[in-house]
């Protein structure tokens, strides 16, 4: 199975974090459901959903793609937890320990004016190329500071996930997507699709579903229907990260080198 999950770090994401999962067929994919976190796990504030979905993930059935940072940009990362991506994650959830996003960002842009690049909110070689913010942006902060600390870190530190490229192993995996880079990969609208702040939105969604009918998902006219409706792009997302997790598989995994740092992470797309 591919699972695509649509991550948030607000402080009560049952209605923002959504999961897909989808089979792969001969043709493409089956997407079989799609959910928010609520519904899942039957939870709404932060702490209990992000606890449910470390169970979840643990034990969940095949590959699943988060739509959530992976790292830091190397530069802001210490020299002795450079040494590997467990190393980085270690040093990541000792640091971070009692922060929250906006102090986390505060920190990271200190480290960003004491180092010799250019800028305060850095990016990861691979962000750039996909179209992804920095990490630690006004966007993502509190995405990556939970998704890391809260998420990530349990999981493959207590050896009950692996994650591709950077620390793979048998069981659970897990990896980076970006569903917006996704989309442009198939040609489909990426911008304008959600949020309600835009005149044709629903008409995006539309476009999007029958793109990715059209690729090779499969999928229940009810389940395409819900898809369309949820005006946030949240469950759409979710969707979409099942596709970026095939074509990851696909593909074994392999990475554009030139986009890729093995203590930063790596967006699939």
């Amino acid at each position: 199975m591919y699972h695509g999950i649509d991550f948030s770090g607000a402080a009560r994401p049952g209605d923002d974090i959504w999961l897909a999962s989808a089979r792969p067929t001969a043709d493409g994919l089956r997407l079989d459901s799609c959910v928010s976190a609520g519904e899942q796990f039957d939870a709404t504030g932060r702490e209990a959903v992000l606890s449910a979905l470390r169970a979840w993930l643990a034990d969940v059935d095949g590959v699943a793609g988060l739509d959530v940072s992976f790292g830091l940009p190397r530069v802001l990362v210490p020299t002795e937890a450079c040494d590997s991506w467990p190393a980085f994650l270690r040093w990541f959830g000792a640091t971070f320990a009692g922060d929250d996003g906006k102090s986390m960002q505060t920190a990271l842009k200190e480290r960003a004016r004491a180092s010799d690049a250019d800028g305060i909110e850095l990016k990861r070689r691979t962000d750039s190329p996909t179209g992804a913010s920095s990490p630690y942006s006004f966007i993502t902060r509190y995405q990556t500071l939970h998704g890391i600390r809260d998420v990530l870190a349990p999981l493959v530190l207590g050896e009950r996930a692996g994650v591709e490229p950077m620390a793979p192993s048998e069981g659970p995996t897990l990896c980076e997507i970006y569903p917006a880079a996704t989309l442009r990969a198939l040609c489909l609208p990426d911008q304008q699709y959600k949020g309600n702040k835009h005149d044709g939105e629903r008409a995006r969604r539309e476009e999007i579903v029958a793109g990715l009918r059209e690729w090779g998902m499969a999928m229940d006219d009810a389940l395409a229907e819900r898809l369309v409706d949820e005006s946030g792009g949240d469950a759409l997302d979710a969707a979409v990260g099942t596709v970026a997790v095939a074509r990851a598989v696909e593909n074994d995994f392999a990475v554009e080198e030139e986009r890729y740092d093995s203590l930063e992470g790596y967006i699939y797309v």
